[in-house]
């Protein structure tokens, strides 16, 4: 039987492997952990791998370049500011979100100083998988081996449903330095 030219073509293509979005979760709460994982998976077809600490996020985001990673604000060992700033630095345009208790405004524009797009309180669950599928599906901007610098960033907004979105405002006070945070990234005084 004689094949026609498009269907040999197509014969011919190679075929295409979808392969799911690697997510890392990162909280010191094995609890938190496992109700992200289980949300997420029953959400959609991703991959999640987990950490404990903010210096285990690092070194798990350079082994297996997630294409989002989940960071919640206090861990022990490194915080999750500091590990997102340590992940832009060596992953420059590395899609990140914090998912923290200690949701502020004063936060946000702090996050957003350290590469994070998205601030999701852990009292809003409800919005992380749309946000996560937000970021997931963002075109990713041209990145270069240096990370997007402080005046060219941009700044928090947050939207009706609770969800701070990153925006070109705010990225003109100096990020806090790495170690203990802040109280006032906490809501003490």
């Amino acid at each position: 039987m004689h094949q026609t030219i498009a269907g040999w073509r197509a014969a011919q293509r190679p075929q295409v492997f979808l392969v799911p979005a690697r997510i890392l979760i990162a909280d010191d709460n094995p609890v938190v952990r496992q109700t992200l994982r289980k949300l997420l998976e029953a959400a959609g077809q991703w991959e999640i791998i987990e950490a404990a600490t903010g210096e285990e996020a690092v070194a798990k985001s350079l082994e297996s370049r997630p294409e989002l990673l989940i960071l919640d604000l206090v861990m022990p060992v490194m915080d999750g500011l500091t590990a997102a700033k340590e992940i832009s630095r060596v992953l420059p345009g590395a899609k990140m979100l914090m998912y923290t208790m200690h949701q502020s405004s004063h936060l946000e524009r702090e996050a957003l100083k350290f590469g994070v797009r998205k601030v999701v309180s852990k009292t809003e669950s409800s919005l992380l998988v749309e946000a996560a599928r937000q970021l997931l599906t963002e075109v990713p901007a041209e990145t270069s081996s240096d990370p997007i610098p402080p005046s060219e960033a941009t700044s928090p907004t947050i939207a009706a449903d609770g969800v701070a979105s990153i925006g070109p405002e705010s990225a003109s006070q100096s990020p806090s330095e790495p170690g203990e945070i802040p109280p006032s990234l906490l809501g003490k005084k």
